[in-house]
């Protein structure tokens, strides 16, 4: 059982950014999935519920947990308490609670400068989505948590938690014509709400980045003597034509012997000895981007820098081309093999009450009920005019950020190299848009 909202980071601005997430942790007086004790705690113990799974994140704030279909009345009534104007009238009724989730809000922010991939991904996400980077910051900015009020978070909730910007999901063994009472009955109290989407949000453009652009990280995370490559392009969003192409491509370009991977090995330096190669599709309602990226070995006479765009020559200047002009670069067996693991995925997750709640939510958020029964359809129906088509907008007329994170240790030796190749460099006080 779950419930979704659509919001999150994504409609934050400049000014409100984090204010979703201290939202989150006055309501819950801690997170959705460790909530204060004696409420809301309580009335999910209560429940008996299992694998508590929820919280803000880019595009949603939802809650969701298993629990014996004989507490199917009662986990509906929970929720519909917890999200009620009672409910945040009650939680912000205690002085204590707002202080609590700043210091809460707070210590999240703090925590994210001493890690890697937050760091990381804030600087892409800086680069990438320049016109609104908040829009991808859920922990947003120390000053916005600072100045927070009882009536700035009010008008939040009171925005977005409601019933005309929610899905209700059940999954699992019941009988609907059973549960369909009870969940009237329990949202009887709830009260349709002006549209809060009635003014679209701007749309990202693509290109992200209005020129080719080149970034280092001195990461400590990465194993000393190694070194990850990564190509990074704006994306299709969930309603664009080209999304289910490029969930294809991600599939078929990642296979170890697909061409990519293959030209990849073949064309970059021997010392490099590239493995891990990778094509991923980060799909969102508005913010998706999608790479290329492998981890390659460093040698000491060997040059970091420009192995990258060795890297960047491969797949930008060789392969995309040719999967661009060449309608048989991936065969018939790979598109059949490529199509089959994504629908078989779907159907593991259906098969799972939770998985199957947690697939509805994320097919919910992309394009509601809809995207959801359209989504194998859409798939099945790519052909290798449309992997063409998408080689051509999305990589042949798009612009790239390559990256490249390794030791510090191991940058340190190579500073010179890439400041004379042009590489920006990545720090935890350049990473985030509000520092």
């Amino acid at each position: 059982m779950s419930i979704v909202f659509r919001g999150g980071a994504d409609v934050q601005t400049s000014k409100t950014a984090g204010l979703f997430r201290m939202l989150e942790q006055v309501l819950f007086r801690g997170t959705t999935i460790s909530p204060g004790e004696p409420e809301p705690a309580g009335a999910i113990d209560a429940l008996g519920a299992t694998a508590m799974e929820g919280g803000v994140k880019n595009d949603r704030l939802n809650l969701a947990f298993l629990l014996p279909p004989d507490m199917v009345g009662q986990g509906l009534d929970t929720i519909a308490y917890l999200f009620s104007g009672l409910r945040v009238e009650t939680a912000f009724s205690d002085p204590r609670a707002i202080e609590e989730a700043r210091s809460a809000s707070l210590a999240s922010i703090n925590q994210v400068f001493s890690d890697p991939d937050a760091i990381f991904e804030s600087a892409m996400a800086r680069k990438l989505f320049v016109a609104a980077p908040w829009r991808l910051d859920a922990a947003g900015a120390d000053y916005i948590i600072n100045a927070a009020t009882d009536t700035s978070l009010k008008a939040l909730a009171a925005t977005w938690l409601v019933p005309n910007n929610a899905a209700l999901i059940i999954a699992g063994n019941f009988d609907p014509a059973m549960v369909r009472p009870m969940v009237d009955k329990a949202f009887s109290s709830w009260k349709k709400a002006p549209d809060p989407w009635k003014s679209p949000l701007a749309v990202f453009p693509k290109p992200g980045i209005t020129r080719p652009t080149l970034m280092v990280y001195p990461d400590p995370s990465v194993k000393p003597g190694e070194a990850i490559l990564e190509m990074r392009y704006r994306g299709p969003d969930a309603g664009s034509t080209r999304s289910p192409s490029a969930e294809l491509w991600a599939g078929m370009a990642s296979d170890p012997g697909s061409k990519l991977p293959q030209a990849i090995i073949k064309g970059m330096p021997k010392w490099t000895s590239p493995l891990d190669i990778a094509a991923t599709y980060k799909l969102s309602r508005s913010a998706s981007w999608f790479s290329v990226s492998a981890r390659i070995h460093l040698d000491p006479k060997g040059n970091a820098a420009d192995a990258a765009l060795n890297f960047k020559e491969i797949v930008r200047g060789s392969e995309m081309y040719s999967m661009k002009t060449n309608s048989s670069y991936f065969s018939l067996k790979e598109y059949e093999r490529a199509e089959n693991v994504l629908l078989e995925r779907r159907k593991v997750a259906l098969s799972d009450p939770h998985k199957a709640g947690v697939a509805i939510a994320d097919g919910w958020i992309m394009g509601g009920s809809a995207w959801i029964r359209a989504w194998p359809d859409r798939i099945e129906k790519v052909a290798s005019k449309d992997i063409a088509t998408f080689a051509d907008e999305y990589f042949m007329k798009n612009l790239e950020i390559v990256s490249v994170r390794l030791d510090p240790g191991d940058y340190a030796t190579r500073k010179k190299s890439f400041d004379a190749y042009g590489f920006e460099l990545v720090t935890p006080q350049k990473a985030f848009w509000w520092r």
